[in-house]
C-alpha cells in the first residue's frame, strides 16, 4: 500500500470515528484531524476541490473548537 493510500485510509478511519462520537469537543477534534489527513491527502494527489473542501473542514473545526474552549455555547 502506498502513502497516498494509507493517507486516506487513515482520513476515512478519522471521520467514521468522529460520527461516534457524543461529546462535541472530541467530535470537533477528531474530524478536524480527519479533515487534516484529508487536505494531505488532497496536497499528495494534488486535488484541487480535496484541497479546498478540507481547507474549509479544518478552519471550521478550529473556530468551533476555539469558541468550545472558550466557553461559549454554540
Amino acid at each position: 500500500m502506498d502513502t497516498l493510500n494509507i493517507v486516506g485510509w487513515a482520513a476515512t478511519i478519522f471521520i467514521i470515528i468522529s460520527f461516534l462520537i457524543n461529546n462535541m469537543l472530541w467530535l470537533r477534534i477528531i474530524n478536524m484531524l480527519g479533515a487534516a489527513l484529508w487536505l494531505t491527502y488532497g496536497i499528495i494527489d494534488t486535488s484541487y476541490s480535496i484541497i479546498f473542501l478540507n481547507v474549509i473542514i479544518v478552519s471550521i473545526q478550529f473556530y468551533k473548537i476555539s469558541v468550545i474552549l472558550r466557553g461559549k455555547t454554540l
